[in-house]
């Protein structure tokens, strides 16, 4: 036995010799990078129909294969900023950190993306510390809550700082000008933010436009004509959300004529939009118009899919009694200034 052991061993051990050594061949740079851009494209596909994970998944691929790849390291960092959960807005901000000198200014206005989401926490936090809702191991909740506030400070004003950077270069860019006015709002100034809207809205108008333009070719295919709805809605949501925005921080600065002038131009864009009749309502109600305002009361009602006794309903119909009662008393117009 022992004798055919030992006439077997050198056969083993060839063996073994020969597997340690049938290892894969090295890739080429070349092969390298064709694997790496196969990885990013998909990613970027991924991302661009909303599978978050797929998409993080491709780009961490790719970077074992080239940790240097700035393209997909940008790509992971919109995914993990999409994705919205607080780990995934610090690894995206210490990503967009790492890259933002790299030429291009769109991980810039990611950092200034991550950096107002993450003062967003810190302000929920400190609220919910404040009043109770999340206990703290601080050994004073009260001084905990105020640090927090001053971490959403720092990060608010940064963000601010790099969305004003790039609309310095690019003041186009319509991610930078969105985020500038969000910001502004955030941070309280609420004219600047008003602003900013007004700029927006004032770009978006074209390129919505221009996407309408393309829709009426008698050349385009099915998958184009899909393409165009698509950022054809894309905007149009966009630009009435942004005059919802404007009109709700004119009203607070007792602006209500402007107010009324951008939701008007939200209702041409959206007549079927519940929402902007009952925003609407508010801004008549608080100027007296009590037979305009209930008009736009019903018309909410007749719009919205709430339930009776959701809040907003019942909100809706206490809003129209209080419009009939002062008609009744005579402090209300009864018929008001024309639109």
């Amino acid at each position: 036995m022992k004798k055919l052991v030992r006439a077997l061993l050198p056969a083993f051990l060839a063996l073994a010799s020969a597997c340690a050594s049938d290892k894969p061949p090295e890739l080429t740079q070349e092969q390298k990078t064709r694997i790496v851009d196969r990885y990013t494209e998909t990613a970027q596909q991924y991302l661009m129909m909303g599978e978050l994970d797929r998409a993080e998944g491709q780009t961490i691929k790719a970077l074992e294969i080239d940790p240097t790849n700035v393209k997909c390291k940008m790509i992971r960092a919109w995914t993990l900023q999409k994705r919205g959960k607080t780990q995934d807005i610090l690894v995206a901000e210490r990503i967009f950190r790492e890259i933002r000198n790299e030429g291009d200014y769109r991980a810039l206005v990611g950092l200034a993306e991550c950096l107002e989401r993450k003062g967003v926490a810190y302000d929920e936090a400190s609220r919910d510390i404040a009043s109770g809702k999340r206990v703290s191991e601080a050994a004073d909740p009260a001084a905990r809550s105020k640090q927090l506030l001053g971490e959403r400070d720092r990060a608010w004003t940064e963000s601010s700082e790099h969305y004003e950077a790039v609309l310095k270069d690019h003041a186009d860019d319509v991610d930078a000008r969105n985020g500038a006015m969000r910001i502004c709002a955030l941070l309280g100034r609420l004219p600047e933010s008003v602003d900013h809207a007004d700029k927006l809205i004032a770009q978006i108008g074209p390129t919505r436009e221009f996407w309408q333009k393309r829709m009426v070719r008698p050349e385009i295919t099915a998958k184009d004509e899909q393409l165009y709805r698509e950022r054809i809605d894309h905007f149009r949501e966009l630009e009435v959300m942004t005059r919802v925005h404007a009109a709700t921080i004119l009203h607070e600065l007792s602006k209500d004529e402007q107010a009324l002038d951008r939701l008007e131009g939200a209702l041409a864009l959206d007549p079927e939009r519940a929402e902007l009749y009952g925003r609407r309502a508010e801004i008549e109600k608080s100027l007296g118009r009590n037979e305009k305002a209930i008009a736009d009361i019903d018309q909410y009602l007749h719009r919205s899919t709430q339930t009776y006794d959701h809040p907003d309903i019942k909100r809706a119909y206490r809003m129209r009694k209080e419009c009939e009662d002062a008609l009744r008393a005579g402090t209300g117009s009864s018929s008001g200034e024309g639109r």
